[in-house]
């Protein structure tokens, strides 16, 4: 249940009551109020405050709870009928491209960037990334894999993800930075090793210890570093029409869910990002299926990897020079049959 909900319940009845919430709920039992009057008219106390709609709606919601334990009836369609709660204001956002991304990459600290490039890779949520632990990734796998333990994620369901080639290098060089950790070796006295933590103040001795906030604290953190690096380039400090900075984390995980989908289909990209939905069907196709897809999807959301770029260069000047010689074999052919060829086709061959 909510108790910033019921906090703000208990001062609106305090405010618009004169009463404690104990009396107002005596009052409704006896018939002496009517508790959607109650709600309607707590709504409008919030909205009249600026609240968000979201937000109201989420402590409108745990108020609504909290009456029905203390055994006040509130029928889901008597609800939906007397209580009008404002509607929530849908406002674009400006998508992130490569070319932020890129310019994004250039300006942070090494920490931040290897969680970015995490969560572009990845399609998690800032709070799932923020509690890996070395335990979770898949060194072994190709791609690198990523168990998400259920109890870090907002659905409470485990699932799977993987990491680029430009991901996977920046996790590792982060793990040697930080940890000691060696590609080598088991380490297996990091395993519960929480990944990006608090790193200030970790010693540059075998017996390396984390002084690690409470993962909503590292959210926070985090949060407040990507803005302040934002906000010194006004190109990166722009705002949505919600007047939401353009760059957060939750438009890292839209970018990937956008970018997969179009490459590989939306319910693969809804999937692996976590959404109830289409989970079922995910784990019904087999691990290298999945990995096949997802490695499919990779030069996609590959941000800055100049080899890969230079790789796949190479082989389209060789699809070019192998279509060139075809149509050379072509227009030779035809000559060879005495077949007149327009001007444009002879200037290939000369």
């Amino acid at each position: 249940m909510n108790l910033s909900g019921l906090k703000r319940f208990e001062s609106y009845v305090k405010q618009k009551h004169g009463s404690n919430v104990a009396k107002l709920i005596e009052q409704i039992s006896n018939g002496m109020l009517n508790p959607f009057s109650v709600l309607q008219n707590f709504v409008i106390y919030l909205d009249q405050e600026g609240k968000r709609p979201t937000s109201i709606k989420c402590w409108l919601s745990s108020t609504k709870g909290f009456l029905r334990q203390q055994g006040i009836k509130i029928y889901s369609e008597d609800f939906k009928q007397n209580v009008r709660v404002p509607k929530t204001i849908r406002q674009r956002e400006d998508p992130l491209t490569k070319e932020i991304i890129v310019r994004l990459l250039q300006i942070v600290p090494f920490k931040l960037r290897a969680v970015i490039l995490v969560a572009l890779a990845s399609g998690m949520r800032i709070g799932e990334i923020v509690q890996l632990k070395i335990s979770d990734i898949d060194f072994e796998s190709e791609p690198l894999k990523i168990r998400i333990r259920a109890e870090t994620t907002k659905t409470k369901e485990s699932r799977e993800t993987f990491l680029t080639q430009e991901a996977t290098r920046i996790v590792k060089d982060y793990l040697r930075r930080y940890y000691n950790w060696n590609s080598d070796q088991k380490n297996e006295q990091l395993q519960n090793q929480i990944i990006f933590g608090r790193t200030v103040g970790i010693k540059s001795n075998n017996s390396r210890t984390l002084k690690k906030n409470p993962a909503r604290n590292d959210t926070t953190n985090l949060g407040l570093s990507l803005r302040y690096y934002t906000s010194k380039i006004p190109e990166l400090a722009r705002l949505n029409e919600n007047g939401r900075n353009m760059i957060h984390f939750h438009a890292f995980r839209t970018f990937f869910r956008t970018t997969v989908g179009n490459a590989v289909g939306r319910d693969f990209a809804e999937a692996i990002i976590g959404h109830h939905f289409y989970l079922d069907s995910y784990y019904n196709l087999p691990e290298e299926e999945r990995k096949k897809l997802y490695l499919k999807a990779e030069p996609y959301i590959t941000i800055s990897d100049f080899r890969r770029v230079e790789k796949d260069l190479i082989s389209m000047k060789k699809k070019q020079e192998e279509i060139e010689e075809k149509q050379i074999e072509l227009i030779q052919a035809l000559q060879g049959d005495h077949i007149l060829l327009p001007k444009l086709l002879e200037k290939l061959i000369k």
